[in-house]
């Protein structure tokens, strides 16, 4: 079983996260880029970038080298404005194993 795990940029000054323990909503203003790790109960782990230079941009990789990259599947979306126009942000679609957590938030705090 998979939770689909959603990480994107929001106004000018908030990275949202959803689907996943740790998930909430992240002040970004003025801190520079956000990351964070999703860790499966299994132990796998990916490291995600979140920053903003009038758009917003992710990125993923590993947390270190001697850890592999998970094999999850990803997927990048155009976000949406409430009008369902295209956004300004991508957003980053994990399909990580149930149980998969948020940690190590670094570049921003809880709004």
């Amino acid at each position: 079983m998979t939770d689909t795990i959603l990480i994107y940029g929001a106004s000018d000054d908030l990275v949202e996260v959803q689907g996943c323990r740790g998930a909430e909503e992240f002040s970004h203003y003025d801190q520079g880029p956000w990351r964070a790790d999703l860790i499966a109960p299994n132990g796998e782990q990916m490291r995600v970038h979140v920053l903003f230079d009038g758009c917003w941009h992710v990125a993923v990789g590993q947390v270190d080298e001697d850890v592999p990259l998970p094999q999850w599947p990803l997927r990048f979306e155009q976000g949406q404005r409430g009008d369902g126009s295209p956004g300004y942000s991508v957003v980053l679609c994990v399909d990580a194993p149930d149980g998969t957590r948020l940690t190590n938030v670094s570049g921003g705090g809880s709004s």
